[in-house]
């Protein structure tokens, strides 16, 4: 997805400022397509929490091992 600034005409009844609207590209949709294919997987639950088991594995030891005095 890449955003673009929606193009307005002159000033009349109805007239709104520009804004920035969401338009799909072509690495979107590729994304979208091997998204779609990979939930269809079986091991699709584990791949969606690695991120988050990763996160979460990489925090805890850095805080295990503070020592104050």
């Amino acid at each position: 997805m890449d955003t673009v600034r929606q193009r307005t005409v002159a000033p009349a009844p109805g007239f709104h400022a520009p804004v920035d609207i969401a338009v799909l590209t072509e690495r979107g949709r590729a994304e979208f397509a091997r998204l779609a294919h990979d939930e269809r997987l079986l091991s699709w639950t584990a791949q969606r929490m690695n991120d988050y088991v990763v996160a979460t594995a990489d925090t805890r030891p850095t805080a295990a091992l503070e020592v104050r005095p």
